[in-house]
This record gives C-alpha cells, sequence and structure tokens, in this order.
C-alpha cells in the first residue's frame, strides 16, 4: 500500500479484474471436472469427518481508500484450514493464514482467520464453491489496518492416494469499512482491502 495524494478514480477497478479472473477460473474448474476424476473419486473408501488441507500460492492486494495508489501488490501466502463434512454435499471449517509483501524497505502483512465453507454442487466431482467470513489485520511497520471480510471463490479436488488430495483453488477476500491507522492516528477511515489469491493445496480427509 502506497499513499497518494490523488484520490483514486478507480475505486472498483480491482473488484472487476478480480470477477474476470474468477470466471475464467470457473471455465478452468470444470475443464478439469472431468468424468475420469469422478470415476476415481467414486472408487474411493468412504471419507473421514474430519479433514484438514495445507495451502500455498500468490495473491495481490490493494487498498482502495482517497490516499491510496491504484497498484496491487503482490507476493506469496499459505494458510492451513481445518473442519469437518456437515454433510457429503458441504464441508465446513476454521482457517487461518498470511499474505506478505516488500515494498521499498517495508516489509507488508495480511493476517486471515475466520471460518469456510466449502459447497460441492455435483455428487462425485471435486468442483466446489468456496465461501467464508472472518477478520483480516494488514501490518506494515507502524501501519495498521483491522476489519471484517467476506471470502468468495471456488476450487477443485484431485485423488492423489486413499484419503489424500490435491488441487488449486482461486479466492478473493475482501474487507471494508476499516481505519487505516499509523499508531494511534488515523490516516484514513472507511478504507477496503481485497486479496486476490490464487493457491494449491494438499488436504487429507
Amino acid at each position: 500500500m502506497r499513499p497518494d495524494r490523488t484520490p483514486t478514480s478507480r475505486r472498483h477497478g480491482a473488484f472487476r479484474a478480480a470477477s474476470r479472473v474468477l470466471l475464467s477460473g470457473l471455465v478452468v474448474a470444470f475443464s478439469v471436472a472431468t468424468p475420469g476424476e469422478a470415476a476415481a473419486q467414486a472408487s474411493e473408501p468412504p471419507e473421514a469427518n474430519y479433514w484438514w488441507s495445507l495451502n500455498v500460492g500468490a495473491g495481490s492486494t490493494r487498498f482502495t481508500c482517497d490516499l491510496c495508489t491504484p497498484e496491487r501488490d503482490s507476493g506469496p501466502w499459505a494458510g492451513l484450514t481445518i473442519g469437518a463434512s456437515a454433510s457429503e454435499a458441504v464441508k465446513v471449517g476454521v482457517e487461518g493464514g498470511f499474505w506478505t509483501n516488500v515494498d521499498g524497505n517495508t516489509r507488508e502483512w495480511v493476517y486471515r482467520t475466520g471460518v469456510v465453507a466449502h459447497v460441492y454442487p455435483r455428487e462425485n466431482s471435486g468442483l466446489h464453491l468456496i465461501g467464508g467470513a472472518g477478520w483480516s489485520a494488514y501490518r506494515a511497520d507502524e501501519v495498521r489496518y483491522d476489519a471484517g471480510r467476506l471470502t468468495v471463490g471456488l476450487g477443485w479436488d484431485l485423488p492423489l492416494t486413499p484419503g489424500w488430495m490435491v488441487g488449486n483453488t482461486i479466492t478473493l477476500d475482501a474487507a471494508s469499512f476499516g481505519s487505516l491507522k499509523n499508531e494511534r492516528v488515523t490516516i484514513d477511515r472507511d478504507v477496503g482491502v481485497s486479496v486476490l489469491r490464487i493457491g494449491v493445496f494438499v488436504k487429507h480427509r
């Protein structure tokens, strides 16, 4: 995040770009959810009630405020999710993770925690919708930001061995109405933060 004295004229540009990326990801997801994959999953033994996944990937972050530049900062991210099966089609869990980037001499961090749900609309298919809610926290030296967030996205599972899967996800975290502060001094109010994340995971269930 780099402050700018010029008001941002493209406040919603990041979200339009994210929508296009999510649409592209949906096309890719349907292309990999082939009948062969469905048959492979159908032959697996019954899955356990509890599951966990380790996720890593690349992400880009953008602040939306009157003093923020419109560019997105890119960097790696990682996360861990632990959950249970609410039903055969719905998996729920708690998650936590971080995104990081070096901006000049300053390292930026966005920490995230919350709850998540994976919904499988097609039986015996790895394609699933991702939705969640939680908290995002930005830290860069003395600059800080905290706000609630929503998460939307999609993913797909590919069987590896019995009980183990690998796959891909594309998600968008959107936080709004937080205050950007330098220690106790408020820099700007009603600030939004979006983090577009593309990643791979290994899952056990």
